[in-house]
């Protein structure tokens, strides 16, 4: 904590000396490893109220008693909120309960502390009341039998190590990595275990695994040092359909409102410096779909029927596709142009291992997580630029209403169950679907260039 010297204190503590009381000096700015910070309190008694002031003096927060009914300052001109009260019977005060159930705190990070006579927990408490931020666990102060310096050495001491905290989160990436992991998690919780800070990094564990958010690269334990060696997560913002456009809402609005925080990619601290020159492929992507070798991607493979087709792919991605088929069955009774692209279907292939054709990436159909949706004739239409670019043809020159599209509600039912559709590249590939829920979710229509993957 940077201290004022002693020669500068010294007119201050005469000028005040005929006082009966001192407001205390905050000695310190806001804190960088906390950006700035707001710290809430309501003082039930005098212990809630000094941890308050502990905490403000070392974090260099600003105080906002609740109990004094005085308007909340701009929650957006915060980022780190520290709120806390001693307990009643037990439980969080009443007034505080209220103020947190009306109160937003915009997706800013919300540390509780408490002060009791007895042991208690009650972050469960806390997070279920806090609302639109980001919970990080607080602490208890037992106040029984402490004296006010005990009491005020223990909360500065909490408040300090939270900053440090805080400060490896940000070198770990700051907001943007937990939403990346976040946004994992979500996208693939039947094979992802919640996000967890640990060793300076957010990780994720997976098979008793755990995989390190390392420079933007997901990596286990024994590379999370050497990222430069590893190329970046395949990640970039893919554009469905305008959810104004669906038929009903999707089923992935809600969920990108929840993950994609409104404060995200705002604040100075971006992520951190990326270097891939020379660099392999990730093995993040190949342990989801335990797809490492030709032998082991085989053994997770299923033959299932869909749109009239035997198809084999990796039996994760049986039920979206199931639900795809539903989806567009129903349609069909009610729409003649999707009854008539059923009858033109030629052949739906899934499983094939090999790379992206001329590169070093592995297609998603090496793991059985894409499928290929062919048509009997091509009418004149384009449907991969590849196949374009062998006929002699620009492919970069053939509009949109030259390809080879599926019906656009076809293309949303893939979109709703989490497959993205390779007619949205700009090297199109209007017959592949491959399931990427976490591009679905962070799909915000930004027109950046997504690598090719087919």
């Amino acid at each position: 904590m940077k201290k004022l010297p002693v020669y500068f204190l010294l007119p201050l503590i005469l000028a005040l000396a005929g006082c009966t009381l001192l407001q205390k000096e905050h000695t310190v700015s806001p804190d960088d490893r906390a950006g700035r910070n707001l710290v809430i309190y309501f003082a039930g008694d005098r212990n809630a109220r000094q941890v308050a002031e502990a905490v403000s003096q070392v974090t260099g927060g600003e105080l906002f008693n609740i109990a004094r009914k005085k308007p909340l300052p701009n929650i957006l001109d915060y980022e780190t909120f520290f709120v806390g009260a001693s307990l009643t019977a037990g439980r969080i005060a009443p007034p505080l309960e209220d103020f947190l159930a009306r109160t937003d705190f915009m997706d800013g990070r919300v540390i509780p502390f408490w002060t009791s006579r007895e042991a208690a927990d009650l972050n469960a408490d806390f997070e279920g009341l806090i609302g639109g931020a980001r919970f990080l666990r607080g602490r208890g102060f037992l106040s029984a039998g402490r004296t006010k310096a005990e009491l005020e050495e223990e909360a500065g001491g909490w408040a300090e190590a939270v900053l440090v905290d805080l400060g490896l989160r940000r070198a770990a990436g700051g907001d943007q990595a937990e939403d990346m992991v976040n946004l994992f998690s979500a996208a693939y919780n039947g094979r992802l275990g919640p996000p967890v800070f640990r060793d300076g990094d957010w990780t994720l564990e997976m098979d008793g695994i755990r995989w390190y958010y390392a420079q933007g690269r997901f990596l286990p334990q024994e590379d999370k040092d050497r990222p430069e060696e590893f190329r970046p997560q395949f990640l970039y913002r893919y554009s469905p359909e305008p959810p104004s456009r669906l038929d009903g809402p999707s089923p992935w609005q809600d969920m990108a409102n929840q993950l994609i925080s409104r404060r995200q990619f705002s604040g100075a601290y971006g992520p951190r410096p990326i270097s891939n020159a020379g660099a392999i492929r990730s093995p993040f992507f190949e342990a989801i779909w335990q797809a490492r070798s030709r032998e082991e991607a085989f053994s997770r493979q299923q033959w299932i029927d869909f749109l009239g087709y035997s198809v084999q792919i990796h039996r994760d991605i049986a039920a979206p596709l199931g639900r795809v088929e539903a989806r567009v069955q129903e349609l069909a009774k009610k729409k003649p142009e999707i009854q008539k692209w059923l009858k033109s279907l030629h052949s739906i292939t899934g499983w094939n291992w090999r790379n992206v054709a001329g590169s070093e990436n592995r297609s998603f159909h090496a793991y059985g997580a894409a499928v290929d949706v062919l048509m009997k004739t091509q009418r004149g239409l384009e449907t991969y630029w590849r196949w374009t670019a062998a006929k002699g043809i620009d492919w970069r020159s053939v509009p949109v209403e030259r390809r080879q599209n599926p019906p656009a509600a076809v293309i949303r039912a893939f979109e709703e169950q989490g497959f993205i559709w390779g007619g949205r590249w700009s090297r199109y590939d209007t017959m592949h679907f491959e399931y990427h829920p976490e591009l679905l979710i962070l799909g915000t229509g930004r027109d950046d260039e997504p690598p090719q993957t087919a």
